[in-house]
């Protein structure tokens, strides 16, 4: 058996929109800032998520969540890779097909 789960502690950098997709089904796409503290550089690095969540959930979260609010995702991480506009490099980013959030007010 394999499990593949990523547990999320970040801000959101936008309002939430609901958007609805081709065959109807309710979603939200958001950005989340996830800042990571290098206490050896004395730096702090942030890591940004895209997070998806569909149906109901989505509902909810465009209700509750707002840009800055802190937030809780749990979910599956998928890789996307890409090339850039400009110089046609290949980039990837991690997107997470969350299964459960809570806003942590």
């Amino acid at each position: 058996m394999n499990i593949q789960t990523i547990f999320l502690v970040g801000r959101a950098t936008k309002d939430l929109e609901i958007q609805d997709s081709k065959n109807g089904n309710k979603y939200v796409r958001f950005s989340l800032a996830v800042n990571d503290y290098d206490k050896s550089a004395e730096k702090e690095e942030v890591t940004y998520y895209d997070v998806l969540l569909f149906g109901q959930q989505a509902e909810n979260a465009s209700e509750r969540i707002k840009k800055g609010d802190a937030v809780l995702v749990v979910g599956k991480p998928e890789i996307d890779a890409y090339a850039s506009k400009n110089e046609g490099e290949p980039k990837a980013k991690v997107s997470v097909i969350a299964k459960y959030w809570q806003a942590l007010k």
